[in-house]
């Protein structure tokens, strides 16, 4: 089901900021994360023709998925660095940045609804890319059964010949 041009357009106005940031930590925290990340989902499923673009998105997705983390730590660290008082203890200090962050920006319930975007683009990506792996074994399982098949048999000879 295609989705309207007009809700795509929004949404991706709304996590641009997130998408950008995410991309960035992930870049400075895990420089290699993505090629190695890539390399074993390749080893995993070992895709071929259109499940090369799968295998690939759903690496992207993952490490998004991840800067996720590393996005929420570091809003919390900055909140509980703003909220501080010199006898809190850090209890106090995370619930604090949490209640700030709820009643002023939002950052981290935008945050959630990012990764829950992501969550389920890279669940949609898994479930195809499952499903083209089943389907190509029962072809390949079909094939190798037909050609084991046609090797019992007796070659035809015809009186033609």
């Amino acid at each position: 089901m295609k989705k309207h041009p007009a809700r795509n357009k929004s949404a991706y106005a709304r996590f641009a900021s997130f998408h950008q940031r995410v991309g960035e930590l992930v870049a400075q925290i895990e420089p290699d994360g993505y090629n190695i990340l890539l390399e074993d989902l390749r080893k995993t499923f070992r895709p071929q023709g259109v499940e090369v673009r799968l295998v690939e998105l759903m690496a992207e997705l993952s490490c998004r998925l991840r800067g996720c983390l590393y996005l929420e730590n570091e809003i919390l660290t900055q909140g509980m660095a703003a909220c501080a008082t010199p006898d809190d203890l850090p209890g106090d200090a995370l619930a604090r940045a949490f209640i700030q962050d709820f009643t002023g920006p939002g950052l981290i319930e935008k945050l959630s609804r990012y990764e829950s975007r992501l969550s389920t683009e890279f669940s949609r990506c898994l479930r195809g890319m499952q499903e083209r792996m089943a389907r190509r074994k029962r072809t390949e399982s079909t094939e190798s059964t037909a050609a084991a098949a046609l090797a019992k048999r007796q070659p035809c000879t015809s009186v033609i010949q």
